[in-house]
């Protein structure tokens, strides 16, 4: 979990003293023992929740979450609602957004599997989503408390797979702090395995969640890999890959062990580690034959991922002529491609190149161009290089992205 490899107990237990407060006390105001305390500011136990460390936060008046926290990572104020849009509102105070109102656990799946597959397949996702999140929080945080208990396994699931799109979109984006926390609750809400049945993986890496089988089975690996998604982000790279290697031992899936090496194999690309990354790749191609198709696609796309994010653009560029992103389930991951392709043309200083890649994204989810910190990036380097020939259609791209 999140909080596993980023709190300092030494400066909680110096803050506390700083405010003249002894350990019993704190641990009262927060909820916890006084023995459990002791042993998070001494080290020997991990901080396991991050909406613990609010609550810590809270008690010892710190207003910026970073203060308690390893690393240059600034995570969003408890006492603070006005940096936030209604997405970062209902994720950090989900039952001060709506009147609570009880659905039934079918009904709860359905709007769920309808979110994702907006997620997955709609030019307007992010309008979309902002729009159905906050209420679908609330949903599936009362279905999962009030579910009876035969439920209460599909209930968790739900929610945990509410989390997970509160993550993806947080990070398509660029808001990685809220990613995290949302990305951490959904480790947290995932439902142990209770020896179900797994679907066949058919839809590239991630297990849809109208799969109840894969989702219910192997959730708990699968929020670990979209964790380590969000560490990439904010510079944890070797924590990531830790957390993607101990997920695998989590399932039996080929396609979420899968999801796991790949995700382990763009941390270890940014930490410039070439023999690893590869042996990473490769565990990934091994699965091949057990996934078919599809998943070699989603390997050889994140083959081409690695290659830009390292710094080798040409070969970013010769690998991708053997991708067929068409055979893509998900037009978001489309799109995410063509990016990363746009960027490759854009630092080998090929404008019309990156150009095309960027009306790709255009006719795939013109929104990823206006979401996407990476969109915006990728714009104002062919800015910079100034192409007469692109000149018109880059101020036309400019426009989507403002």
């Amino acid at each position: 979990m999140a909080s596993d490899f980023l709190v300092d107990g030494g400066r909680i237990m110096a803050m506390r003293r700083a405010r003249g407060l002894s350990r019993r006390i704190l641990a009262n105001l927060v909820g916890c023992s006084e023995e459990w305390l002791r042993l998070v500011e001494k080290g020997a136990r991990p901080l396991d929740r991050l909406s613990t460390i609010m609550r810590i936060a809270d008690v010892l008046r710190v207003n910026d979450l970073s203060e308690l926290i390893g690393g240059h990572i600034t995570l969003p104020a408890t006492g603070d609602h006005g940096e936030c849009d209604d997405v970062g509102r209902a994720l950090l105070f989900p039952r001060l957004c709506a009147d609570e109102v009880t659905e039934s656990v079918h009904r709860v799946h359905r709007h769920v599997s309808s979110a994702w597959e907006i997620w997955r397949r709609s030019p307007r996702r992010y309008t979309e989503l902002r729009r159905r999140l906050p209420a679908l929080l609330l949903m599936a945080d009362t279905s999962a408390e009030h579910a009876r208990a035969e439920d209460r396994q599909a209930a968790a699931a739900d929610l945990t797979d509410v989390y997970r799109l509160f993550a993806t979109l947080l990070r398509g984006c660029g808001h990685h702090p809220l990613a995290l926390l949302a990305a951490d609750r959904a480790v947290a809400a995932a439902p142990a395995d209770r020896g179900v049945a797994a679907a066949p993986a058919d839809r590239g890496v991630a297990a849809a969640p109208a799969d109840r089988g894969v989702a219910d089975r192997h959730l708990p690996a699968l929020t670990r890999a979209e964790l380590a998604e969000v560490l990439i982000h904010l510079g944890r790279y070797a924590d990531a890959r830790r957390l993607c290697l101990a997920a695998t031992e989590l399932t039996d899936d080929p396609s979420t062990i899968g999801t796991c090496y790949l995700t382990a194999a763009l941390a270890t690309a940014e930490e410039n580690d070439l023999l690893r990354t590869e042996e990473l790749l490769n565990r990934a191609r091994k699965l091949g034959g057990q996934l078919g198709v599809d998943f070699m696609t989603e390997v050889d796309l994140h083959a081409v991922v690695v290659a830009a994010r390292m710094g080798r653009y040409r070969q970013a560029i010769r690998l991708a002529a053997d991708v067929d992103a068409d055979r893509l389930y998900a037009k978001d991951r489309q799109a995410r491609y063509f990016l990363s392709l746009a960027t490759a043309h854009a630092m080998d200083r090929n404008p019309e190149a990156a150009t095309a890649m960027l009306r790709k994204v255009a006719e795939t989810c013109p929104e990823e161009l206006k979401y996407s910190p990476q969109a915006g990036r990728v714009v104002d380097q062919l800015r910079r290089l100034d192409c007469e020939t692109t000149r018109g259609e880059l101020r036309q791209i400019a426009r989507l992205t403002a």
